[in-house]
């Protein structure tokens, strides 16, 4: 029998070199480094999979954001003339329209190629039902296919990240609605959420009561997930500060959840995907579940101190500067709300924008 390992990508997934089109090849490269020091790497494959592997699915749905790019593009020559565009969508919300000139100006290109993915899905029911509908049809397809080829109840599994993780919790949201799917016919063996944003990007389906949530979990018996884990990093503000993700403050227990949060700083995009999974603090409570027979404790401390240990991105001014504006960001009273996440949003990656640039400058990437 073989597993399944769903993984989902954040914002800004489209903006992509025209050499390199698939998301997923950094993160699933990471993943498999992470795995080559307990000898499984070569268990984490993409197609063809044998009694034993996980076969990874990547669940990608940023090409609905990058189709209205590409039309906008055709319409006028440069970003400058896409503010007009995106204004004439239809935003549920009149806060975040009038808010639109000041974050695409504060933001500068992240806007374009990050903020906006977040805007279109919280806000214009045109891409949020559309994107909920292609990930849970993504979800189906290979769970059920996988249970045909394994003959019983697959092992599944789920890693997501930013905003990833509300499409994933609204898309499994969406897929409970079926008689056929649900904690009676389906079981998730583990979530593993990075930078969580599902409460603060609430839409349709509650952050803390939904399917998705631990078995475990009030009100019973409706959850379906035996394993659930949440991961944020003390200074990435898009985690951090609006409507932080607290399963464990809201009812879900400790047998089916857990809470933590990262430290170490090793590159100047400390909201990034392979931030975040680099980490042993994260990799490891996947690999716990992916392989439950092998004696993972003792090798828990080894590795959080060779990643402390570990050098991190080669542009230490740029790290420090990044550190001291992020910083900087958590005196700010930002409003609980969710425009109040995306000021967050558009700040934190005007940080980020300003980090890559000096990084560059020290001959970093």
């Amino acid at each position: 029998m073989y597993q399944l390992l769903f993984v989902i990508h954040g914002m800004g997934a489209g903006a992509r070199p025209a050499n390199d089109p698939n998301w997923w090849t950094g993160t699933i490269d990471d993943l498999r480094a992470s795995a080559k020091k307990y000898r499984h790497d070569k268990d984490l494959v993409l197609s063809a999979p044998k009694d034993e592997q996980v076969l990874v699915i990547p669940l990608t749905y940023h090409q609905l954001f990058d189709d209205i790019r590409s039309k906008w593009s055709r319409a006028t020559p440069n970003d400058a003339g896409w503010l007009p565009l995106l204004q004439q969508l239809a935003f549920h919300d009149p806060a975040a329209l009038a808010k639109l000139p000041g974050w695409a100006t504060t933001a500068g290109s992240f806007f374009w190629t990050h903020v906006l993915d977040v805007l279109l899905y919280r806000y214009v029911a045109d891409f949020t039902i559309p994107i909920r509908e292609l990930v849970a049809t993504q979800i189906a397809e290979a769970w059920n296919r996988a249970d045909l080829d394994n003959g019983t109840n697959t092992p599944v599994h789920f890693l997501a990240h930013s905003l990833g993780t509300a499409v994933l919790h609204d898309s499994i949201g969406f897929l409970g609605a079926d008689p056929g799917f649900g904690p009676t016919t389906h079981m998730i063996t583990s979530i593993v959420t990075l930078a969580n944003v599902s409460w603060v990007l609430e839409n349709g389906f509650p952050a803390y009561a939904s399917v998705d949530r631990p078995i475990t979990a009030a009100p019973p018996p409706n959850g379906m997930t035996a394993a659930y884990f949440s991961f944020r990093h003390e200074l990435d503000p898009i985690a951090e500060i609006v409507r932080t993700f607290r399963g464990d403050h809201n009812g879900w227990p400790a047998n089916g959840y857990r809470d933590e949060v990262a430290i170490d700083v090793k590159d100047w995009n400390v909201h990034g995907f392979t931030h975040y999974l680099d980490n042993p603090i994260a990799h490891l409570r996947l690999f716990e579940r992916l392989w439950p027979n092998e004696d993972w404790p003792p090798r828990r401390d080894p590795a959080i101190a060779a990643y402390k240990s570990a050098p991190g991105a080669p542009c230490p001014a740029a790290l420090a500067m990044a550190r001291q504006k992020l910083e900087a960001l958590f005196a700010n009273p930002f409003p609980q709300t969710t425009d109040g996440f995306i000021d967050v949003a558009v700040a934190t990656f005007r940080v980020f924008e300003q980090a890559r640039d000096a990084c560059r400058e020290e001959g970093g990437r």
